[in-house]
């Protein structure tokens, strides 16, 4: 069963946690590409883990 999930805390989670990872970026950056992320996977069925792959996503574009 999928869990009713609120964007904009997944968005606040990302940022947070990635800010610690990367102080070079800015959280206003970071929080602008995991909108991005989570809007490309809006459309699942199953969100139980939107933060864990948004999260991913956006670490993989932070290293490029």
């Amino acid at each position: 069963m999928a869990t009713k999930i609120d964007p904009a805390e997944v968005v606040k989670q990302v940022t947070t946690r990635l800010a610690e990872r990367y102080p070079d970026t800015s959280h206003e950056t970071i929080a602008a590409l995991a909108a991005e992320e989570l809007e490309k996977i809006s459309n699942s069925k199953v969100t139980d883990y939107f933060a864990v792959l948004t999260e991913r996503a956006v670490r993989k574009r932070l290293k490029r």
